[in-house]
């Protein structure tokens, strides 16, 4: 939420465009990501979007403000429209890492930023494959604190130039690698620790996961569930892939990462497989 002095800075400065109504339906909230802040544009406010675009980035001092939209598509690709300013690329820093992205065409999820600290504090267990790297969200925290070596896999080419871009930006061209591929074509093998960052079809990768996973490799499955019995639900979902995949699955731990939509969460579930 935004502190109550920059929110009145903000009203008093829209107070001779915007009537007592719309006022009272400014955003309270935005997202910060580097130096660009996100917002949602209330109905009621649509016409005069630009000028309280350029209001918050005034007063909250950032370059550029925009309209905060859902993400859509296979690449989970943003609907992010710039309102104020004129440069969608930033670098946000987290956790002692830099990110690179151009908010027009990529996401950075807020969110998630527990999950990415809890991937910093992970064991050096061998080989890490991040099947769905976007621009590094987990890759980079594992390979940064836990010294593994690490593949990250990501099909979207836009995402991929940036994950490059990223691992020279954090120095970490020593033990992380990436591919510009489906992680379907993937054909490494020995797969000792396995992020699977996906959301909505997460399930229908799990073959090939399993398939370059070594005996005894640690899952960190993502996917998009109801709320009730969340992770009943992941559980069922996981068991039976493994049973047509000849793996045998020892669960360890699932919880939410954030809501998703009304009665749906993203969470993960983290698991072990044993193979016959």
């Amino acid at each position: 939420m935004m502190e109550g002095r920059h929110f009145q800075d903000i009203r008093k400065r829209l107070s001779v465009l915007l009537s007592d109504a719309e006022l009272e339906s400014l955003p309270r909230a935005y997202e910060l990501v580097g130096d660009i802040a996100l917002i949602n544009i209330p109905e009621i406010l649509i016409s005069n979007k630009y000028q309280i675009a350029k209001a918050y980035g005034d007063v909250l001092g950032v370059k550029s403000v925009m309209e905060k939209k859902g993400i859509s598509g296979e690449f989970r690709e943003p609907g992010h429209t710039l309102l104020y300013g004129t440069d969608t690329v930033t670098v946000h820093k987290e956790n002692g890492i830099r990110y690179k992205l151009d908010l027009e065409m990529l996401m950075f999820s807020a969110g998630n930023i527990n999950e990415r600290i809890r991937m910093s504090r992970l064991e050096d267990v061998g080989l890490v494959v991040d099947m769905f790297a976007g621009i590094g969200y987990f890759s980079l925290p594992i390979a940064k604190y836990t010294g593994s070596r690490v593949m990250a896999i990501e099909k979207n080419p836009a995402s991929y130039e940036y994950l490059v871009q990223n691992i020279r930006m954090n120095r970490l061209e020593g033990n992380l690698d990436a591919l510009n591929i489906d992680c379907r074509d993937y054909v490494g093998e020995g797969a000792r620790r396995i992020i699977m960052g996906y959301v909505r079809t997460t399930d229908e990768y799990l073959q090939k996961a399993f398939s370059i996973a070594d005996d005894g490799c640690i899952f960190h499955y993502h996917q998009t569930v109801p709320i009730k019995d969340y992770k009943g639900e992941m559980m069922r979902e996981i068991k039976a892939q493994a049973s047509m995949g000849g793996v045998e699955v020892e669960f360890i731990e699932g919880r939410m990462v954030k809501k998703y939509s009304p009665g749906i969460v993203h969470a993960v579930m983290d698991f072990v497989i044993k193979k016959y």
